[in-house]
């Protein structure tokens, strides 16, 4: 996948340039059939990224982490031979620092990024309300 940032994260042209590679990336398809599908969306608030993971999957089972511009969404599966699914979500900023919020209903993930709010205090890790 191109990684290009945009210099100013919230210039609407740029957000649609990301978006659109995002979406028109071959490796993206691939990767929603051999992993999980991921889909994207923006409100005028928030970033969405939703993840379908299935009815059997349980919040103990997800990991979601973040990295600078970087969200990685890691499913546990199996329960002696571990299995895991990973996808990675590239945004054209840092989002270390933004509000950041999870949730795990009827099999979909749901991660909310604020454009504005900033996280108090910074954290790696996301916790998911289910």
């Amino acid at each position: 996948m191109n990684k290009k940032k945009c210099s100013n994260p919230m210039d609407i042209h740029g957000i649609e340039e990301w978006m659109s590679q995002f979406f028109t990336d071959p490796f993206t398809s691939l990767l929603d059939e051999q992993t999980f599908r991921l889909d994207l969306f923006e409100t005028g608030e928030d970033f969405f990224v939703e993840a379908e993971l299935g009815e059997a999957i349980s919040t103990e089972m997800i990991n979601i982490t973040v990295n600078r511009e970087h969200l990685y969404i890691t499913v546990l599966e199996g329960n002696q031979e571990k299995h895991e699914k990973k996808r990675t979500v590239v945004l054209p900023f840092s989002i270390e620092r933004k509000k950041i919020a999870a949730s795990f209903t009827n099999g979909i993930l749901e991660i909310k990024i604020s454009k504005s709010i900033p996280s108090s205090p910074p954290s790696p890790f996301i916790i998911i309300n289910g």
